[in-house]
């Protein structure tokens, strides 16, 4: 049955597209007289659940909206029509025709469709390909979330605020750009329209590309300045295609009881549901900040900006961190079994951000086992607090991601200020078998003062309201060296002995440029000379190893870090000096600083769920490549590789 078909506004849409955007009738209704292949439509990469498809030449798209959305347009037809007229460099979406379809055999069926110009349409011919997409907003990313999301990579290949990594430098378009933006971000504004987004296409030009003006060239579709190159313009070696897209949503009665529900959970900076007036702001902000003027400098440092949501909680973590470390609990003389299993839990008044005050409740684990090994360790409560205020901007810069062996994110590492300590978030399930491993670990660790497992100092669980709650231990750094003898690390290798047939790149904190690559055994490049330290550090190692396996732990790493050390210009450095002030620190034959940190990530054991892991890699064959098996088999393979590699 052929389904109904109603057009909305006829008149102003085919003025637009004949008039303005210089699409003949003819043209338009040839676009859609799609083969069966091409008649098919996919879900875009939003929530919405929008339907998507191309025209022919994929020069339009139709996409499914709501009927709040057609009433948005139908109610501003007339002031869109005149202003898209008078500012034909406007880059809100090129709107070229509004439907319903109905079928008389189903009651209250409707479908309603808007036809729009592709953003990053460049022809038929040669058509040029888009190397990046971004679908942008200008908020915050929310750290607290309702379900599990895998938005680790870009869904489509449509990258979103949370992915930006870049600035975009426009030169000599930047002025009328921002303008630009302005004017068509007031237009929506004036008629309370918000949750629209900055559509930004890029074409990376080849050396030899030639990049001239095609103002007669289809893809223009008018005399936009800024789609006089194929559709887009040129900037920075780079071809631009700029839009604002999904620009209908209007903020009424059922927007506003969404605000309200979410701003319990989240502050305004975090949502897209936020007044009209708010998100225009905001948007603009956002829109001057990614678009800088100048050229782009020919080395890319660490660039201040604003603070997302996860890094001013992590500012606050670390303020209320102090805040119990600094009471100075008196350390355990009896090391009694209530000492280990106590679990007091503290409440802070934190200042945020924006001025509002925080309540941080922070469970601190057995803070009289703690204050003993700090008191052994000669670790001053008082002194580590002052170095765990760490100022925005270093944690911003410094902050790093914490790579598993499959490259999976399992935290965040912070330095301190002296980077003496780190601060690292951890799964729940780690922090709770390091506080039932305290015991012995404990007992261990003052039997053992030359051994080379990490040095924990604390362990708590910071919680900002009822959903959101961060699990923290904080320890002596592995790179860090000594005040006297700062080191700059270039790599940092995690080994755990598993072996690899197949090696890959080493793993790179993208969100953090400046800091090491990380090596693991999988892309393990070189073996480590450790001169005549090397017999006696291996055999505090396996002793070391020989406790964890008796504890059933699995999954500890040896840390060692290659860099240089500061030296001043002109001095000379004693080996035995240096090898006196920081055990396990040797040059290298290639100039280079060695240093064997020590054994870190202690808090997996071989429990239920392990157990069956291991049994599946038994059954495949694949042993020697799994993180987790048997601790008896894990620590043989841990020793044997660290005797491989490392060598006199």
């Amino acid at each position: 049955m052929i389904p109904n078909i109603k057009e909305f506004c006829a008149g102003a849409f085919r003025d637009l597209r004949e008039n303005l955007y210089l699409v003949s009738t003819e043209d338009y209704i040839d676009e859609w007289n799609l083969t069966e292949d091409q008649l098919s439509a996919t879900e875009g990469a939003g929530r919405s659940g929008s339907l998507f498809c191309f025209s022919r030449t994929k020069k339009f798209i139709f996409k499914t909206i709501f009927r709040s959305e057609v009433d948005s347009l139908i109610s501003m037809i007339k002031k869109y029509h005149k202003y898209c007229h008078q500012q034909p460099d406007t880059l809100i979406m090129r709107m070229m025709g509004l439907y319903c379809f109905s079928r008389d055999s189903v009651a209250a069926n409707f479908t309603y469709v808007l036809v729009f110009g592709n953003v990053m349409w460049s022809g038929i011919e040669k058509p040029l390909k888009i190397h990046q997409v971004f679908d942008l907003k200008g908020r915050r990313t929310k750290t607290l979330r309702f379900h599990q999301e895998e938005e680790e990579e870009p869904l489509m290949g449509v990258q979103k605020d949370k992915h930006l990594e870049r600035l975009f430098y426009t030169e000599n378009y930047r002025r009328q750009l921002v303008q630009q933006l302005a004017a068509d971000v007031n237009l929506l504004k004036d008629h309370n329209l918000m949750d629209y987004s900055l559509l930004i296409g890029i074409h990376h030009c080849e050396e030899d590309e030639e990049i001239e003006p095609t103002p007669t060239h289809p893809s223009c579709m008018g005399s936009s300045q800024f789609r006089l190159y194929k559709g887009g313009f040129p900037a920075n070696g780079e071809i631009y295609y700029i839009g604002i897209i999904d620009c209908l949503t209007y903020y009424g009665a059922m927007k506003k009881i969404a605000h309200s529900f979410k701003s319990l959970l989240w502050n305004k900076e975090q949502l897209s549901t936020v007044q009209a007036q708010f998100y225009a702001t905001r948007f603009l902000k956002y829109v001057n900040a990614i678009f800088p003027a100048g050229e782009q400098p020919s080395v890319s440092p660490f660039t201040p900006c604003a603070a997302t949501n996860e890094e001013e909680n992590l500012t606050v973590l670390l303020q209320s961190i102090r805040g119990v470390l600094i009471k100075n609990t008196a350390a355990s003389s009896s090391l009694s079994e209530e000492e280990f299993t106590a679990q007091p839990v503290h409440t802070i008044a934190m200042p945020s951000q924006n001025g509002d005050a925080i309540s941080v409740s922070i469970k601190e684990y057995a803070p009289a086992i703690f204050a003993k090994l700090r008191q052994e360790w000669n670790r001053n409560p008082q002194e580590i607090g002052d170095d765990l205020l760490v100022p925005l901007l270093q944690l911003q810069a410094n902050r790093v991601n914490i790579f598993a062996e499959n490259g999976s994110i399992t935290g965040t590492s912070i330095p301190s200020v002296s980077k003496k300590y780190t601060v690292e978030t951890v799964p729940q399930r780690d922090a709770h078998t390091f506080f039932a491993f305290i015991s012995t670990y404990t007992k261990y660790m003052l039997q053992n003062p030359d051994t080379y497992i990490c040095k924990v100092v604390g362990v708590y669980r910071c919680s900002f309201g009822l959903l959101s709650r961060m699990y923290v231990i904080v320890m002596e750094n592995p790179e860090y060296t000594s005040e006297s003898l700062p080191m700059i690390a270039t790599r940092v290798y995690s080994l755990q002995g598993v072996k690899f047939k197949q090696p890959v790149p080493a793993l790179k904190d993208t969100g953090a440029k400046s800091r090491p690559a990380i090596f693991f055994d999988r892309n393990l490049d070189r073996t480590f000379c450790m001169g005549s330290q090397r017999d006696e550090l291996l055999t505090i190692i396996r002793r070391d190893v020989e406790f964890l396996k008796a504890n059933a732990m699995i999954g500890y790493s040896m840390v060692l870090v290659v860099g240089s050390l500061v030296i001043p210009e002109g001095e000379h450095v004693d080996t035995a000096l240096v090898q006196k002030e920081k055990r396990g620190l040797v040059e290298s034959a290639f100039g280079q600083w060695v240093l064997l940190a020590g054994i870190y990530d202690v808090w997996r054991r071989y429990g239920k769920r392990e157990i069956v892991s291991s049994s599946i890699s038994a059954l495949r064959g694949s042993v020697q490549e799994s993180t987790v098996t048997d601790p008896v088999f894990y620590a043989e393979r841990f020793i044997d590789s660290l005797e491989a590699r490392v060598t006199k």
